[in-house]
């Protein structure tokens, strides 16, 4: 496995991670139902839910740190797994492998190299037969990281999309900033519908960044690239983040609160996706 430390990918947060991997797909034909930082129900996705699985191989060099039997819930690690195999990497790094259908083939394993067969997806865990579960995790710093940092680049040409961008005054009141003109000054919540595809099979997935700028001044940032856990709380990139607000509207994401002044303003909504590719949406609103 290619080196490359957490606090390198701190200082590459913002930037995209076309040439620098440090793992290797853990699947042989790529087809995504989830990603990183995606509602997945009442929860969020904390790695890349893979479908139409069959093989699953380590995504690089390592040790086998563990074993998980289904139903079996070890501290630190969701229950939802089932049968997973957890391969510890260097700088910390742990990938984790759910949803297997047995462990047969690492009977007796130690030590395992990109690419080893580590079985086949199953039906073991809170997932679809023949999904995988996917993840990356950091164990000194406790966290999730988005494995789409870490893999190979997929071929991607499309832009995410924006749309249903709403304002929710204090009061609870919920304007359309696609038809709205004018509002009255104060405080404001902004929401909107944003997705991503893949070429490859075109779900809806979510972004890799989303920034809200106020009279071209960057206000907010939502950065899909970790998630911690604190005091029963979930956060997605920060603590302002915590997920059950980022997703608390049940058709769009959270984005962040502006206070707008008396004159014209101008709110815009930036989405980037991992292989670069972004979007724009602009809206101009007359404060009252």
């Amino acid at each position: 496995m290619n080196r490359i430390t957490v606090a390198t990918l701190a200082l590459l947060a913002g930037s995209f991670f076309a040439s620098l991997f440090c793992l290797e797909w853990p699947v042989s034909e790529i087809y995504i139902e989830r990603i990183f930082g995606q509602r997945a129900g009442k929860t969020i996705e904390q790695g890349i839910l893979f479908n139409q699985t069959d093989i699953v191989r380590s995504s690089g060099n390592g040790d086998i740190l563990c074993v998980l039997e289904q139903n079996h819930n070890m501290y630190g690690f969701p229950g939802t797994l089932g049968n997973a195999v957890i391969v510890s990497h260097e700088d910390g790094l742990l990938s984790v492998y759910g949803n297997l259908d047995s462990h047969e083939r690492i009977k007796d394993r130690v030590t395992v190299e990109s690419g080893t067969i580590l079985g086949s997806s199953g039906k073991t865990g809170y997932a679809k037969p023949g999904d995988l579960i996917f993840q990356v995790l950091d164990q000194r710093r406790l966290i999730a990281l988005n494995p789409l940092l870490l893999l190979p680049s997929l071929a991607d040409t499309k832009a995410p999309t924006i749309k249903n961008v709403i304002a929710v005054s204090s009061s609870g009141q919920s304007l359309s900033l696609g038809s709205i003109k004018s509002v009255r000054q104060g405080s404001y919540r902004i929401f909107a519908d944003i997705s991503d595809t893949f070429d490859k099979n075109g779900k809806n997935v979510a972004p890799f960044r989303v920034t809200l700028l106020l009279n071209g001044r960057e206000y907010h940032a939502v950065p899909f690239e970790l998630i911690k856990s604190e005091h029963g709380l979930v956060f997605l990139g920060s603590d302002q983040y915590v997920t059950s607000r980022l997703y608390g509207d049940p058709e769009r994401i959270f984005l962040g609160e502006i206070h707008l002044t008396r004159g014209k303003n101008e709110l815009s909504i930036l989405a980037r996706d991992t292989a670069g590719n972004e979007r724009g949406a602009v809206f101009t609103v007359q404060t009252e």
